[in-house]
């Protein structure tokens, strides 16, 4: 499972109740992502670079392809087990929907110090140039017909959709797809967004929603045991530092400046989350970040925004974060 993220500093200084006396309306225009089950508004100058997902705790590959290739893909993985001779070797179990034009399932085993493992692929044929993949594997004998279950419903539950549909109904959505679906069964699911500032290329965004199955600490308490706050006490401003709540969603932000690596200038760590509760989907843990001066293996370039840019960049994204209305 994927770790909680941290954000890159932690605060220090106190708590300055003036700091969104006066925002720029530098990024008023906005746009809106649909992210698992949740929406945000953007500015229009942040530019999507990555789009990751992940459902039934499976990462659900987006490919470029034709219903041509869609057969040919399928096709192969089948022709790729059946070919297996070897006991190491995983072997082809069944093929459910063999004669579908946008449907396939391929169940294999693997028979491993006496017990099998199975692995299931999907297929789905999304029209619009799209096929959805997904690959599982260390499925146990005990839950094989279970998870065989959830797969089956997920591929007839998927279909296109295009980065600026906001669905109506209940479901999931990520990349260039979406999974219809009421919510109320508990089940790992992951989307998250990466986007970078127009002509500010080190000014980055990052937003997930994750469902998880393990009880995490809260932001605050998190950062207060890393011990970083005491070590970097004179280098680090905070503007604000507490709980936040956000259209209900009850959550924590940390809102920090530091030097930056030449200290010709500074860089900003801007982080909200609320963790939701343990195993449900409408109610995800949410992460939100927003860094200024964030280069390439950990350095650290002078903010090309300034402070009260990067907090009215910042609050123009928090506030908007909410649960899509039709859940």
């Amino acid at each position: 499972m994927k770790m909680i993220k941290f954000p890159l500093f932690v605060a220090i200084l106190g708590f300055n109740t003036n700091t969104y006396a006066v925002e720029p309306t530098m990024f008023e225009n906005t746009k809106t992502y649909c992210f698992g089950r949740y929406l945000v508004d953007v500015p229009v100058a942040a530019e999507l670079k990555n789009y990751g997902n992940s459902y039934i705790a499976t990462k659900i590959d987006i490919l470029k392809a034709n219903s041509v290739k869609f057969e040919e893909m399928a096709a192969e993985a089948e022709s790729k087990l059946k070919g297996k001779t070897q006991k190491e070797d995983a072997k082809l179990v069944e093929v459910k929907y063999p004669n579908s034009k946008e449907n396939r399932i391929i169940v294999s085993v693997l028979t491993a110090f006496g017990s099998d493992i199975y692995g299931i692929d999907t297929f789905k044929y999304a029209g619009n140039g799209y096929v959805f993949k997904t690959s599982g594997e260390t499925f146990s004998s005990k839950l094989i017909e279970k998870t065989k279950i959830k797969y089956d419903t997920y591929l007839n539950k998927v279909r296109y959709r295009n980065e600026k549909e906001i669905p109506s109904e209940p479901g999931f959505c990520f990349e260039n797809g979406f999974v219809a679906n009421d919510g109320k069964t508990s089940q790992a699911e992951e989307a998250n967004l990466y986007l970078v500032l127009k002509n500010n290329p080190y000014v980055k965004i990052r937003i997930s929603s994750d469902v998880y199955f393990k009880q995490h600490k809260p932001l605050l308490e998190r950062t207060d045991e890393t011990g970083i706050r005491i070590k970097f006490a004179s280098k680090i401003k905070t503007f604000k530092r507490g709980n936040r709540e956000v259209n209900t969603l009850k959550g924590e932000e940390i809102l920090d400046r530091f030097p930056s690596d030449d200290e010709a200038g500074v860089a900003h760590s801007f982080v909200w989350e609320t963790l939701g509760e343990v195993g449900n989907p409408l109610k995800a843990s949410i992460h939100l970040e927003v860094n200024t001066g964030e280069g390439g293996g950990g350095q650290l370039f002078p903010s090309t925004l300034t402070d009260q840019e990067v907090m009215a960049l910042y609050e123009t994204i928090v506030k908007s974060i909410r649960i899509r209305p039709t859940q």
